[in-house]
């Protein structure tokens, strides 16, 4: 049987056909075009039973495809907290994008877990954007509310010279803007013209040209990264 359907029963966490692929002598650590693995593609997809069996089977956990992503920073980026538990199980690491990218979508709770496992608060993606950055550009006033509680640094400016009251001020996010000043925040006069991008999929998954958030759009200031640009770990 093709890895590629090992591949294709993972995203639809189709765990019979899985078994049957692997039985078969699939690759259970096979690599797509963009270096993702079935675990990545199962974890992207919120597939937890897939995961579980990938696991089992001695999947790597800590995998990174082209752009730096890793079944774990999928998982935080959906918020899944039981597939969050279970890849740290087995030993998970933590890389710079998976709190970015679990603030960016506003998914509190999977900061939080990953904060309570040692994520740097202040990790930077490659145009020098922090978790906090994204939190404060989307609009998510509770996880920027937790990360400044957590020692967040709100006076760091990216490589554009923006700070995270520019990105929410930008995004006119003015309830934001007032927690962010509340606690010491403020706009830097140099800042850089800012080059948006419209968010990546990562769910191209039809196509192996697909994934992703790692590089998360992440640049969304400047242009997609990988794992080395924080862009989604």
């Amino acid at each position: 049987m093709e890895t590629s359907s090992l591949i294709d029963a993972c995203k639809s966490g189709d765990v019979e056909a899985m078994k049957a692929h692997l039985k078969a002598g699939a690759d259970i650590n096979v690599v797509s075009a963009t270096g993702s693995t079935p675990l990545i593609y199962a974890a992207q997809n919120n597939q937890l039973e897939a995961v579980e069996l990938l696991l089992k089977k001695g999947a790597k956990v800590n995998e990174k495809n082209k752009i730096g992503g890793t079944a774990l920073n999928r998982a935080a980026e959906n918020g899944n907290l039981e597939m969050m538990n279970l890849l740290f199980d087995y030993d998970a690491e933590i890389g710079p994008l998976a709190l970015i990218l679990a603030a960016r979508e506003g998914q509190l709770q999977a900061a939080k877990l990953l904060v309570e496992k040692g994520a740097d608060i202040n990790a930077r993606q490659h145009w020098g954007q922090t978790a906090l950055m994204f939190a404060a550009r989307e609009g998510h006033l509770d996880v920027v509310r937790y990360l400044i509680s957590k020692g967040a640094d709100v006076r760091v400016k990216d490589k554009n010279g923006n700070t995270a009251l520019n990105h929410a001020n930008e995004n006119e996010q003015s309830d934001v803007a007032v927690v962010l000043r509340s606690a010491g925040a403020t706009e830097s006069r140099t800042k850089k013209r800012t080059i948006t991008v419209s968010p990546g999929s990562d769910d191209d998954d039809d196509s192996d040209t697909e994934d992703s958030t790692d590089d998360i759009d992440m640049d969304a200031e400047g242009a997609g990264d990988e794992d080395d640009s924080p862009d989604k770990d």
